[in-house]
């Protein structure tokens, strides 16, 4: 199917798709992380509560991804939300907590189930958007527009 603006489109290609990833240089890559992981797993077994670490990491990413949707707080801010030490309610700061909370969940669910689902997409959305009922739209006819009103792009629907 060749893409047009005006269809959705929906030949993507199944995944995985039938590459082979294992170059020489790619394996030789390998080695090298893992001497990195190793160090750092070792660092991390010196550190007294390593779970602060790992906390302020998600926080941080979560941070940086908020920023991408100009949802933008400080360090200070999130750090107080994230510690309920204020209790005030600034709105950035708790969407950025969410985000974290969006990313624990995931990382929780492939822990247990090693599978990327539509509904573990959902449920994630759900989380960050803080919206129950969120769900993906099943309802043909989205796209995209120009201010002339033309079509920029059709999404695929469910």
């Amino acid at each position: 199917m060749t893409f047009t603006r005006e269809q959705p489109y929906n030949d993507l290609p199944a995944l995985p798709q039938a590459v082979e990833v294992e170059s020489r240089q790619v394996l030789k890559k390998t080695v090298g992380a893992a001497a990195a992981l190793a160090e750092l797993r070792g660092a991390g077994s010196r550190i007294p509560n390593p779970g602060i670490l790992i906390n302020a990491i998600g926080l941080q990413e979560a941070k940086l991804s908020s920023e991408i949707e100009n949802i933008v707080t400080t360090n200070d801010a999130l750090y107080q939300a994230a510690s309920d030490i204020k209790g005030d309610d600034n709105p950035a700061a708790k969407e950025v907590l969410r985000y974290r909370q969006a990313l624990w969940h995931g990382f929780q669910a492939m822990q247990e189930r090693p599978l990327l689902t539509t509904r573990l997409f959902v449920e994630i959305a759900r989380i960050i958007k803080d919206r129950p009922d969120f769900d993906i739209r099943r309802i043909p006819g989205t796209k995209i527009v120009d201010s002339q009103d033309r079509p920029i792009y059709t999404p695929a629907s469910w």
